[in-house]
């Protein structure tokens, strides 16, 4: 008697786990990205991540390209900026560097938009040996 009623548990038991495994919601498809604009994708079990192209329709770009004529003309200035943004608030920094301190009063917009979001400004070259 004993043996058919852990045989019966088992069996309820196994039904019931077997059932759970069915009644769990399959995942939603991901939507397709846009042609042109998937870099890459990995996926993980039954995660997919997708990277795509950044849109530039949320960002003002008037900053970004003002800041890029720059860098362009100061590209050591630009380097020190990308490694270290504080520095665009440093006196002796800007003290030393008065091309800077004169951008920055010529475009308070950019010292704005670069204090908010300095990582928008900065494209960091890799360092040697990277």
């Amino acid at each position: 008697m004993r043996l058919s009623s852990s045989v019966s548990t088992a069996i309820l038991l196994f039904t019931v786990l077997s059932g759970s495994g069915r009644a769990q919601p399959a995942p939603a498809p991901s939507e397709a990205p846009a042609a042109g604009r998937t870099l890459g994708s990995v996926t993980n079990g039954n995660t997919t991540i997708v990277f795509e192209r950044a849109s530039s329709s949320d960002i003002d770009t008037q900053p970004l390209l003002t800041w890029g004529n720059f860098a362009i003309e100061h590209p050591g200035i630009a380097r020190a900026l990308a490694y270290k943004p504080s520095l665009m608030s440093d006196p002796g920094y800007l003290k030393k560097h008065p091309e800077l301190s004169s951008f920055f009063e010529a475009h308070p917009e950019v010292r704005e938009a670069m204090a908010a979001n300095p990582g928008n400004f900065n494209a960091i070259p890799p360092r040697p040996g990277e």
